[in-house]
């Protein structure tokens, strides 16, 4: 490797995908990047990236790779590739009860705030269709952004990306009223259209009970592990042992081969 190719990483770090506040690097959209005789060859994935910032991206990647010593030409490609193309995640871990009320996404939260502060790379997937509460526990009324290749995330200010069906909301408060395979096709495409790029951990919060939304994500998504919450109450100890054997059920996991862990903690 030369000190071109040494320093390109670096340098495309520094800019910035448009909508979503992380670097080309961090949203993975760095495909190739080739060196020679001073020319510098480098493609970039459009993904969830509107047409309109196209150029900008390209100008910028070329403007910042070009002030590298021995650069003296610099072209810059643009491909189409899906968001699962894309997405690396190191961990996911669903948080989960079969109680409502006994602060689920409390955890959640606190769990991605935690690896923040860390310096971890951390999303929040928000499967609690019916009843979003994470973007008002992170003050976010913003709506995401993206284009007919895939939807971005939006950004904390604690720097955790978050997708939630409230931020594609008209208020706050309005009411969702589907049926499970309504928000079993949201959480799926929450989880194969949203770019999260590079990430550390992926949290999900997951609405209460052992139903469709639940049974979606643990075979859908490749989960790490599961969080169940709860308080110290008889019944609601009894309720979330639901949950527990759900999480363990070999049914639920379908053929995977994996032995899910579960961890139990109160709310």
């Amino acid at each position: 490797m030369n000190q071109i190719e040494a320093k390109l990483e670096e340098v495309l770090n520094k800019v910035l995908v448009p909508g979503a506040m992380r670097s080309l690097v961090q949203m993975n959209l760095v495909r190739s990047a080739a060196v020679k005789d001073g020319k510098v060859k480098i493609t970039l994935a459009s993904t969830a990236i509107p047409a309109q910032h196209h150029s900008w991206l390209k100008d910028k990647a070329a403007a910042a790779v070009s002030e590298l010593s021995g650069v003296e030409e610099v072209t810059i490609d643009l491909i189409e590739a899906k968001p699962q193309e894309l997405n690396q995640i190191e961990k996911i871990i669903a948080i989960m009860s079969g109680k409502g009320g006994v602060g689920k996404s409390l955890v959640a939260g606190l769990l991605a705030t935690s690896f923040a502060r860390d310096g971890k790379d951390v999303g929040i997937l928000d499967a609690d269709i019916t009843g979003s509460s994470i973007p008002k526990m992170f003050g976010l009324d913003a709506r995401p952004s993206g284009s007919e290749t895939g939807i971005l995330p939006v950004l904390s200010s604690s720097g955790i990306e978050i997708m939630s069906m409230n931020l594609l909301l008209p208020s706050e408060d309005e009411a969702v009223i589907w049926r499970g395979p309504l928000m079993s096709k949201a959480i799926t495409q929450f989880w194969e259209e949203v770019l999260w790029g590079k990430l550390d951990y992926l949290i999900i919060d997951l609405p209460p009970g052992t139903g469709d939304a639940p049974l979606t994500v643990l075979q859908v998504i490749p989960i790490s592990g599961v969080i169940d919450v709860f308080t110290p109450q008889e019944l609601t100890e009894m309720i979330v042992k639901k949950a527990v054997r759900m999480a363990q059920c070999p049914c639920v996991r379908g053929n995977r081969e994996y032995e899910l862990p579960c961890i139990t903690g109160n709310g």
